[in-house]
């Protein structure tokens, strides 16, 4: 039987309290809900004072001292600090010089209260620092301790709303750099060690304290008066040179814009930033020492518009998390959305004045809409604000709906309250709860304040409902009505603008329904009229496209003076809306969508929609088409990629069709071009190709040829210079092996979590045993890499599980891969919902595509 969350509450705090009677509180493993708020209020004012002896060996342990200094406001309970390792790791624990009693319970020390006085404390606590979140390499580490991880590491409050100071000191190998959130105080050499001591740090949450350390480069830039130094280990000086400046001058631009719209100078002492290669994330967000992935920074010499944009919007991102997220921080995780969405929110922002040429609605619909509709669409889909009963969970609430949907219902609100009153709101926000905590329903009432609409009923939909709408265009006698279908949850009403484009005799004309509480809307029209719901990409649902408006769009794709050829949102937002159709089993079949996409390429020269037409292209390639319909359109894709490869004169979307290009290619002749392009036989103007590229084109080649694969791997090996990707690439060799017991072995090693450490090189591998040519020796992954979830979960971080799901089943689209998520999610009646969300999440596109091939059979 399922309680509700209230009574579990309640329950929770009653034991916390209880515990002077029992004496001996036994706290649960993580951080509860009811221990967050027990702490919240007895606890504040903290600081650590942090030190750790980093050896030069990766396996030796790193040795910590801390004094742990804090007010307490009632002696009725056990004071509990977190370190979510065993017992072994704690040396001693002291107060006031003398050793103190303890009992280290599921990974908590917990400290009776006569060992505490009313008022100021201070512990003192010698311990060996855990090795989960510290990502240890033979020349780096680097810490990253969201949403709970800090507490892996060493004792802490390990929750978001005790927000403390930190003072940190490293020691380090003596070639090693080091930075944290604090600015360097001094740096100083003893033993042949170094000893660096950095200042205090304004208060922050736990999981945003941070450092790293070891053989890194470093360079610093002023500008605008604000110095920033970058750290980072790419070894190719060309491309450092090359990205440096743009680098730089992001970020420049990004915080001197924050700065204006909050009216909120830059709140904290320095920013620095270090990239990182194989991080999991694209960036994150610790005052004074952001974290980026280095390949999201550092881009090839013809990268396309999309990368530049993604480039500048993490960055755009990683700032606004200052203000939003580091100044300003959720009270609990179950608001961590809250942060993300103003993050990727002001980031959309930012980054149109940096890109004047870039249409940035488009942008924004092809950003967001697609991603968010993946999760939305699926049974497993959830809300934006979710539940959150324990924080060891908390990881699990991460993903499409945070980052893709969450910025789209922003976007409403703004619409809805007007850009000057979301400014205010905004800035009054962030001044009421500086260096603070808020929540979500904090700024729904600073809104309602200044408004006379009712934000609070619009936001229990939008924000506290999970799924989307969908909308029926239903013709009567000679109306059309505009129906919101019936709804998985009773009465709910999506409120939300819809523009609608009729076409008539080629002429257009717009209309906008405002859906509210009326639920049908409707206009007159004449016989044969053709219907583009949507056409201005801002609502967001499943809009139908009947076969003539579909028909009419792709016919029209090449005339000069038509709205689909002048309008590129628009183009977007049909191709956005017949994808759907198509999922949803109402489009056309997945040939005849692959030739639509085959024939408008060549009349596409947007960026941004050929890299949308060539992702959606791949897809229905790999997972919607057969074997046999693959084999007869094959000549025909490499001919249409290759052509538009050598004839487009933008460099971006060259490499746009160079790697589409590499994903099909299966032919001999196709191949060939492939080796040649490798061994640089074969020169195409103006593709300039990686080292990347270039191990990415040797293992291509190693899953697809048909010669020994060794040779071709064995001979990039020893063309990589950079020893990150030598590392990486030979990690991932296995997976290539044409050797189906070496590939199960491989796949064997991934059960142990010390072999998932450098989880990017993981999914890479994962997505060679997965790919669709292997798909049928891959079955016996599936089961198992179910069966590892819960612990893939609590071992990695918080995107991992998602993308260890996304990536082990892209490749399938059979029904036995489908019968074998039926059979365990059958098996495990129990499963954690937040789990089974991202199974049904993952498998979504593999149920479809064998719905939409028994569908066919069954026409046939």
């Amino acid at each position: 039987m399922r309680f509700p969350f209230s009574i579990i509450l309640i329950a929770g705090i009653f034991l916390v309290f209880s515990c002077k009677k029992n004496k001996r509180y036994r706290p649960e493993k993580g951080v509860s809900y009811s221990l967050n708020e027990q702490r919240k209020k007895t606890i504040d004012s903290i600081h650590y004072e942090i030190e750790l002896d980093i050896p030069t060996g990766k396996n030796e342990r790193i040795k910590g001292k801390e004094r742990i200094s804090f007010n307490l406001h009632s002696l009725d309970s056990a004071l509990v600090l977190d370190f979510s390792t065993d017992s072994s790791h704690v040396v001693s624990v002291q107060a006031k010089g003398k050793a103190i009693p303890y009992e280290f319970v599921n990974q908590h020390i917990v400290i009776e209260p006569a060992s505490l006085v009313k008022g100021r404390n201070e512990i003192f606590v010698e311990f060996v620092a855990g090795d989960l979140s510290l990502n240890r390499s033979e020349e780096y580490l680097y810490t990253l301790f969201v949403p709970d991880r800090a507490s892996t590491c060493f004792p802490l409050f390990d929750q978001p709303n005790l927000k403390a100071t930190y003072a940190l000191t490293l020691k380090t190998p003596a070639n090693w750099e080091a930075v944290s959130n604090g600015s360097l105080q001094y740096k100083r050499s003893e033993n042949g060690r170094n000893i660096y001591h950095f200042n205090k740090t304004k208060p922050i949450s736990s999981y945003l304290f941070a450092f790293a350390a070891g053989k890194f480069f470093k360079t610093a830039k002023t500008i605008g008066g604000r110095e920033m130094t970058m750290y980072y280990r790419e070894t190719d000086t060309v491309k450092v040179r090359k990205n440096s400046d743009e680098v730089f001058s992001l970020h420049a631009k990004a915080l001197s814009w924050l700065e204006n719209y909050t009216s909120v100078s830059y709140p904290f002492e320095k920013f620095d930033f270090v990239l990182i290669p194989s991080f999991q994330y694209g960036g994150m967000e610790h005052p004074g020492s952001v974290f980026y992935n280095e390949s999201s920074l550092f881009l090839d010499e013809n990268a396309s518009v999309n990368k530049k944009l993604s480039r500048a919007s993490v960055i755009a991102h990683e700032s606004a998390h200052m203000w939003f997220g580091d100044l300003v921080t959720m009270d609990w995780f179950n608001d961590v959305w809250l942060k993300e969405v103003f993050a990727n929110f002001m980031a959309a922002k930012i980054v149109h004045p940096s890109f004047p040429e870039i249409n940035h609605r488009l942008r924004f619909l092809l950003a967001h809409y697609p991603g968010a509709y993946e999760v939305d669409r699926s049974a497993g889909t959830n809300p934006v604000l979710q539940e959150l009963g324990n924080l060891k969970n908390a990881g699990t609430l991460y993903g499409a709906i945070i980052y893709l949907k969450a910025p789209v219902v922003m976007q409403h609100l703004e619409l809805k309250i007007g850009e000057k009153r979301m400014q205010e709101s905004l800035r009054e926000y962030l001044k009421t709860f500086a260096y603070g905590n808020a929540r979500w329903d904090d700024l729904i009432r600073i809104i309602d304040k200044k408004t006379p609409q009712n934000i609070s009923e619009w936001s229990e939909v939008w924000v506290k409902t999970p799924g989307m709408p969908a909308y029926d265009f239903v013709t009567n006698d000679g109306k059309m009505q505009v129906v919101q279908a019936n709804d998985s949850v009773s009465g709910r009403v999506w409120q939300q603008p819809l523009s609608v484009k009729w076409k008539k005799d080629n002429t257009y004309h717009d209309t906008v329904f405002a859906l509210t509480d009326k639920q049908i809307n409707t206009v007159a029209i004449k016989p044969g009229t053709l219907v583009f719901p949507n056409h201005n990409g801002v609502s967001y649902g499943y809009f139908k496209m009947d076969t003539a408006s579909r028909a009419d769009f792709i016919r029209n794709y090449n005339k000069t003076a038509d709205t689909v050829r002048t309008n590129p949102v628009f183009r977007g937002a049909m191709l956005v809306n017949i994808w759907e159709s198509f999922l949803h089993g109402d489009g056309p079949s997945s040939e005849k969508l692959v030739n639509d996409i085959f024939a408008i390429l060549p009349k596409e020269e947007n960026p941004l929609l050929v890299d949308y037409l060539l992702s959606d292209m791949q897809t229905v390639w790999w997972t919607f088409l057969g074997q046999d319909k693959r084999s007869f359109l094959q000549d025909k894709a490499e001919h249409v990629l290759w052509d538009l490869l050598e004839k487009t004169g933008d460099k971006g979307i060259k490499t746009s069709y160079f790697r589409a290009f590499k994903n099909v290619a299966l032919t001999p002749d196709g191949l060939r071009k492939l080796e040649l392009l490798w061994n640089d036989k074969l020169v195409v103007k103006d593709l300039v190709l990686s080292e990347d590229d270039k191990i990415s084109l040797a293992c291509e080649l190693a899953l697809k040829g048909n010669g020994d694969n060794n040779q071709i791997l064995n001979k990039q090996l020893e063309n990589t210079r950079n020893p990150d990707r030598k590392a990486k690439l030979k990690f991932v060799i296995p997976s290539l092996s044409k050797n189906t017991a070496e590939r199960n072995a491989f796949f064997e090693s991934l059960k142990k979590p010390e072999n998932r450490e450098k989880e990017a090189w993981v999914l890479e591998a994962l997505a060679y045993l997965h790919h669709p040519l292997r798909a049928k020796s891959a079955i016996p992954y599936l089961r198992p890499s179910l069966d590892m979830l819960q612990e893939i979960q609590l071992t990695g971080d918080i995107f991992f599980p998602t993308r260890w799901m996304n990536t082990t089943f892209a490749g399938h689209h059979s029904t036995e891969a489908a019968a074998i998520v039926q059979d365990f999610l059958h098996d495990n009646p129990d499963y954690p919902s937040y789990l089974k969300n991202k199974v049904l999440q993952a498998t979504d596109v593999l149920n479809r595509a064998v719905r939409l091939q028994r569908d066919a059979d069954h026409e046939k």
